[in-house]
């Protein structure tokens, strides 16, 4: 599973509850690290579930309130529960800042845990220094290596992301590898592992954006 802090061995476990009735009427694991995907899966096997145990035909039809954390809110959600006339409620991320409750909270209570804050992120070599052709999908580093391209993925947003991978005997003794790698180079075996860096660019057409 693909998170924040790099590719583990594990799942997702996503569990909906009844607030009347207090039980938990679905439980699912799921091998992705964000939520936003797996809402309909969840609202489909519910809907499924009553229906077989004769309990409703159409569940969300008879006053059902679906209500979901941030983790889920993106544009397909809200079309998925739009069209299937789901009378749901997730609050996206910027919520808080629209919410005239919330706009003296910093300034009264202060930013949670700026004591002794430091940027810890790695300073890393941004997109728009590579070289990155969209229409022959080639890309050259800023040391001037062209770089093998991997494999290009769609995301469920619509985003096309292309990946490239530079070779070890162009990477091993380059001086720009530490701000051009993703991650830390892993340095266990001589033969299992070589010093790589995936460079993924977020394209729309022509159109190249860094992803930060």
């Amino acid at each position: 599973m693909t998170t924040s802090k790099g590719t583990i061995q594990g799942y997702n476990g996503l569990a909906t509850v009844d607030k009347k009735h207090q039980i938990i009427i679905d439980a699912q694991a799921f091998g992705e690290g964000q939520e936003h995907h797996s809402l309909q899966p969840i609202l489909t096997s519910i809907q499924s579930r009553f229906n077989r145990l004769n309990i409703s035909e159409n569940i969300y039809q008879t006053g059902t309130i679906v209500t979901a954390d941030t983790g889920f809110a993106n544009e397909m959600n809200i079309k998925y529960l739009h069209e299937n006339q789901i009378n749901g409620y997730i609050p996206d991320n910027q919520f808080r800042s629209r919410d005239p409750k919330f706009s003296e909270q910093k300034t009264k209570y202060g930013k949670r845990h700026q004591e002794n804050k430091t940027n810890k992120r790695k300073q890393t070599i941004p997109a728009s220094e590579f070289d990155f052709d969209p229409i022959e999908l080639t890309c050259v580093c800023p040391a001037g290596e062209n770089l093998s391209f991997r494999k290009i993925l769609e995301r469920e947003t619509g985003v096309t992301t292309a990946y490239f991978e530079g070779r070890l005997l162009q990477c091993r003794n380059c001086p720009l590898k530490k701000n051009a790698c993703t991650t830390q180079p892993q340095q266990t075996t001589e033969k299992a592992m070589a010093d790589k860096f995936h460079l993924a660019l977020k394209t729309t057409k022509s159109q190249i954006i860094p992803t930060g």
